[in-house]
């Protein structure tokens, strides 16, 4: 499930937009962020999750497209689609993977009573104030067998 209970609940998350939905996801797993013209697709994409890879710091990155997972409709690219960076722990066999954002938003700092479950919205003189923001672990981005499928598409 990508929507799980975030370990780390409190702190800075940085906030996008995926098919006219809001996620977060923590700024500390944020590496860098780049323009999506950056990523090179290829015909050979084995695995339907993989969106194609860009390089950064002289490594070969893949990028994911989330929004089946998600249940989202897929959108074509715009100019504000980007590619967010981050470093999964746990099961992944990636140092790093990229994911397709249609649209930065902010870094926000949530407290941890502005979060319930998956879910944070940002409260002032406590009431709800913005648009509630699904919370997404880089580590449940992908199955175990698919991140090992990631890494093997990266080798070949």
């Amino acid at each position: 499930m990508l929507t799980a209970q975030v370990t780390a609940r409190a702190g800075k998350y940085v906030t996008f937009q995926l098919s006219r939905q809001y996620f977060a996801i923590r700024s500390d797993k944020v590496r860098q962020i780049l323009p999506a013209s950056d990523v090179r697709k290829s015909a050979q994409l084995s695995a339907p999750f993989l969106f194609g890879s860009v390089a950064a710091n002289g490594r070969l990155i893949p990028v994911i497209d989330i929004r089946d997972r998600l249940g989202l409709p897929a959108r074509a690219a715009r100019s504000s689609t980007c590619v967010i960076i981050v470093t999964p722990d746990g099961p992944a066999s990636v140092p790093a993977v990229g994911i397709i954002a249609d649209k930065l938003s902010e870094v926000v700092d949530f407290r941890s009573t502005e979060i319930r479950g998956s879910t944070g919205q940002l409260r002032i003189q406590g009431r709800p104030y913005g648009r509630p923001k699904t919370l997404l672990e880089p580590d449940e981005l992908l199955e175990r067998d698919e991140w090992v499928q990631l890494r093997s598409v990266l080798l070949t």
